[in-house]
């Protein structure tokens, strides 16, 4: 059985990967459209405050991150449709 540093860790570098993607994908500007990027926002958000609750640390870092970089997609869309 692995220790909760050791899962902490597996788990922060799993959302490292899983951010990366989307953080790249988002921020090149090649990200799906408005209603992706705030949908993505809101579940992301939500996640993240049902995380504080019912605490894991990597989980909780993961959604607040895909939450701020969904956040500048929705931002990015609305500005580029100005």
């Amino acid at each position: 059985m692995i220790g909760s540093q050791t899962a902490d860790v597996i788990g922060f570098v799993g959302s490292v990967l899983i951010l990366g993607g989307y953080g790249w994908q988002t921020l090149r500007g090649i990200a799906p459209n408005l209603a992706l990027n705030t949908l993505n926002f809101l579940g992301a958000s939500l996640l993240a405050l049902s995380l504080v609750v019912n605490y894991n640390l990597p989980a909780l870092a993961l959604e607040t991150i895909w939450a701020a970089i969904a956040l500048l997609g929705v931002i990015r869309k609305l500005v580029a449709t100005r």
